[in-house]
């Protein structure tokens, strides 16, 4: 190839990679979106930051207004803003909604029941803004308002009932919708005047988009569940249950590439933000109902059995298991006896020793009603007989380490009723820390609240094992 020849080439190759039309993203919003007491605002609002982390492939605009409403009868609507109308000549792919937060004020909430009919106009304008395509609408539920917030805006309003709002409309449409008030938990000195997160918070916000927008997806939704869907709905997203409500699935806007799934062991619904960004993020979340089981054998044999249907609906064949209190007993269990069916555990001041609880033979005081039902479980004919087991996750520490799967195990380090020491402690302690354990300690706290408030921690490690 000459010289000439070669440059002509790379000219070409330059001039059709230009050629190649960005996404267009549109951040819709109020004073949050735009940036207002953002430190240097133009580079450090949320869509700023978001632009800079997905790269030269995108097009990211600030259309935020200070002061707007969902609300067409609030005090500032957002359809009647210049920054709407440049949006619709924008022409996005991608379209992020984040109002609500002024809609909360007294003077504006005094107009709820036309929210929801406010927010479906809004979106049918987006729809119908592009002749040739529809965009890709999220809609974001508040961020955080600490304490008793500014401005007349509480949380209380925020998180209770224009949450609940955004939920019931994603539910009914269909549309994206991620949680904007998880990511910020935690950190009230990011937010200086209790409502306008900071550039670093702003930052946190665009991390958490970014990751929504570039984790892999399935280009088309290959998973057959067995129930019909209700009008029911797990925080926004779709869910199903089967009649006798023992088996429930919650189910993602867009599944991520391979179906990954997060087994639930116990206490549906309880604490449930770890579940909440794992489903943002295309993981459906399962639960099998073996509450009163306490990981005895019929109970790996009922999990057995629910696992079997998960693979016919085409589900991954390794699922993180997700373990609260008793349900620790279960998901070491069935992990043991299927180490090549499990990515990841998370355990959460689990039970790892029924003679801890409920049977209460240690420090805990233990729980009479459920340990009677624990041995007719295990089918022990006497206290005696239950204390001669020796096939409880604490002892198979062994085993537990030779399947190599990799486990968080967040720890309460005053829980009395689980105690560390007879459960999960006792296990980290004779494993140690390394590449397959992991440990959160929460110091001073007793067995509730389950998780963190903010379970950034958790999810960073479960996407550590995320199905590639």
């Amino acid at each position: 190839m000459t010289k000439h020849l070669f440059l002509i080439t790379i000219t070409a190759l330059i001039t059709c990679s230009s050629l190649v039309a960005k996404i267009k993203i549109a951040c819709v919003g109020d004073s949050i979106t735009f940036g207002a007491r953002v430190e240097n605002r133009k580079t450090n609002n949320y869509p700023a930051q978001l632009a800079r982390l997905l790269g030269d492939e995108y097009e990211v605009k600030n259309f935020g207004k200070s002061g707007a409403t969902m609300l067409d009868n609030g005090d500032k609507p957002y359809m009647k803003t210049p920054q709407f109308q440049a949006s619709l000549k924008f022409q996005p792919d991608i379209v992020i909604i984040k109002l609500g937060t002024n809609d909360s004020k007294p003077h504006n909430w005094e107009h709820k029941d036309n929210f929801i009919p406010s927010t479906n106009k809004l979106i049918a304008r987006y729809q119908k803004n592009n002749s040739s395509k529809k965009p890709r609408i999220i809609l974001c539920k508040p961020t955080i308002v600490i304490g008793d917030g500014n401005f007349v805006i509480t949380e209380k309003v925020t998180r209770n009932e224009v949450s609940k709002q955004v939920e019931i409309i994603a539910n009914e449409t269909g549309l994206e919708l991620i949680d904007l008030h998880i990511p910020l938990r935690g950190t009230p000195e990011l937010l200086p005047d209790k409502v306008h997160p900071n550039a670093e918070g702003a930052g946190l916000m665009a991390k958490h988009i970014h990751r929504y927008l570039t984790t892999p997806r399935e280009s088309e939704n290959k998973v057959s569940l067995p129930w019909e869907t209700t009008k029911k709905h797990f925080h926004g997203h779709g869910f199903i249950e089967s009649s006798d409500k023992t088996q429930k699935v919650a189910i993602p806007a867009i599944p991520a590439k391979g179906n990954p799934w997060i087994w639930r062991a116990r206490f549906w619904n309880h604490e449930p933000q770890f579940d909440i960004q794992m489903l943002e993020l295309g993981y459906h979340i399962l639960y099998c109902d073996v509450s009163d089981l306490f990981g005895a054998p019929s109970a790996v044999k009922r999990w057995d059995d629910f696992y079997k249907k998960t693979q016919s609906w085409g589900l991954h064949s390794k699922p993180i298991l997700e373990g609260m209190s008793r349900g620790g007993l279960i998901i070491h269990n069935w992990a043991l006896a299927n180490p090549d069916k499990v990515t990841a555990m998370v355990a959460d001041n689990c039970v790892m020793d029924f003679k801890s609880w409920p049977a209460g033979f240690g420090a805990s005081t233990g729980h009479k009603k459920a340990w009677i039902a624990c041995k007719k479980a295990y089918r022990f004919r006497s206290d005696n007989e239950a204390k001669s087991y020796q096939h409880n996750p604490i002892n198979k520490i062994k085993e537990l380490q030779a399947t190599n799967i990799p486990i968080l195990y967040l720890i309460s380090t005053a829980d009395k009723v689980v105690p560390p020491a007879e459960n999960s402690g006792l296990i980290t302690d004779k494993l140690k820390i390394s590449n397959q354990i992991q440990v959160i300690k929460k110091p001073n706290l007793g067995h509730h609240p389950h998780s963190l408030p903010n379970p950034a921690s958790i999810l960073e490690f479960a996407l550590q094992h995320m199905i590639k």
